[in-house]
């Protein structure tokens, strides 16, 4: 049996040695795919996307096999392997870890020759102690990578600098400001989607998609280096990139009649969540902004302060109302106040007292983000909201909240 039963910690114990045999049948199941070229994925933030748009570029020239968006990677990587034909060329993989030895458990099964990491910072530090144990964690990945595979590594983060040092095989670097890589402009977004040109050999493409966000123009920055190594043109890469669809509920638009709706309730940690605000206070630059927070999970002992560095952050902006949700999250808004922030803060104990207030305060034209770990069921809130519903139901159980 392969692994340790550990990383099935969230599992009945019964079904423990189940999810065991299927991880083993699917490392023999890789027998039969010999020529299959496998692309990693890790970082603390931004694999999803990134994920999909390597996916949306490689499918341009090559038969491409993904897994599912939302299933966690203790499940999602065998079931990925065990879904690949023999037809496929490429298996798209995505190597999230919440504890010490995940990465471990992941590279036994199976090993990348293309290691893409997005960035490194602070995120299930309750189990990783600091953002060290975090690179330590991630940094596995990019070390087993061969000498004839390539490391996809993020120019502008220091974690992915400190990389470099551990890999033998051949790096790329990526970003705005690396050097010899692809390279975006004329950015702009609005709730709908954002366009830039993408540039390379001295040819440039447009590009149209339904991501939101600046900050994620990082995805798009890998996926189109994912794309150059593996041959591609830039008008097969600006097509891909053109054809990526966001994560579900991560900054997705949901627009009603009356007001826009931010759903990034997958997950959050103190830099997805400010990245959201900063996409918040961008798309309103001529709305009234409201900005609906949950708790950020597993941090341990960096929680607090996490909690309130983002409200201190909260309080430069021109956001009108700030609603937190629970009694972690509330730490926000009492350091968004301490920090003179000038907009009106609503502390909710839950999803259903946050929904009813938000409602009597919403008027047309608002815009309002919804962001939190999966753990809050925030996603409540935008049912809520958009349905005008007075119960909240989660998207997963059904149950009242």
């Amino acid at each position: 049996m392969l692994g340790n039963l550990n990383i099935y910690r969230e599992v009945e114990a019964w079904k423990k040695p189940l999810h065991a045999s299927r991880t083993t049948l699917a490392k023999s199941y890789l027998k039969l795919l010999p020529n299959i070229e496998v692309i990693g994925i890790t970082g603390s933030v931004g694999k999803t996307l990134t994920q999909n748009a390597i996916y949306s570029v490689l499918s341009q020239k090559f038969r491409t096999s993904v897994g599912e968006e939302n299933l966690d990677p203790t499940y999602r990587i065998p079931q990925t392997i065990l879904s690949t034909k023999p037809w496929h060329q490429k298996l798209i993989l995505e190597y999230g870890v919440e504890q010490p030895g995940d990465m471990d458990h992941y590279l036994a099964i199976i090993k990348p020759k293309i290691g893409v990491i997005t960035t490194i910072a602070p995120t299930h530090t309750k189990y990783f102690k600091d953002v060290e144990g975090v690179y330590k964690e991630k940094s596995k990945l990019v070390k087993s990578l061969p000498k004839n595979g390539y490391a996809v590594l993020n120019w502008a983060d220091p974690y992915c600098q400190k990389m470099a040092q551990k890999t033998k095989a051949q790096i790329f670097w990526y970003g705005e400001n690396a050097k010899d890589s692809v390279k975006i402009s004329h950015f702009s977004q609005t709730t709908k989607g954002s366009r830039f040109r993408l540039h390379w050999g001295g040819e440039q493409a447009h590009i149209t998609t339904k991501v939101v966000g600046r900050h994620q123009l990082i995805s798009f920055y890998a996926a189109a280096t994912v794309g150059i190594i593996n041959g591609l043109t830039l008008k097969q890469i600006g097509k891909g990139l053109s054809q990526t669809l966001p994560p579900s509920h991560r900054l997705n638009a949901v627009i009603t009649k009356k007001i826009s709706i931010i759903d990034d309730t997958y997950n959050s940690s103190p830099k997805a969540a400010l990245e959201s605000v900063n996409t918040l206070v961008d798309l309103g630059k001529n709305r009234q902004k409201v900005a609906i927070l949950g708790e950020m999970k597993d941090l341990g002992e960096i929680s607090e302060e996490s909690h309130q560095a983002l409200g201190q952050k909260i309080a430069k902006t021109k956001i009108n109302l700030l609603v937190t949700v629970g009694s972690v999250a509330k730490q926000i808004g009492i350091s968004a106040k301490k920090r003179g922030f000038l907009g009106k803060i609503i502390a909710a104990k839950g999803v259903r007292e946050a929904a009813n207030e938000v409602k009597k305060i919403l008027k047309n034209k608002h815009l309002v983000l919804v962001k939190g770990s999966r753990h809050a069921h925030l996603e409540r809130i935008v049912l809520s909201l958009s349905h005008k519903s007075t119960e909240i139901k989660c998207y997963h159980c059904g149950a009242l909240r």
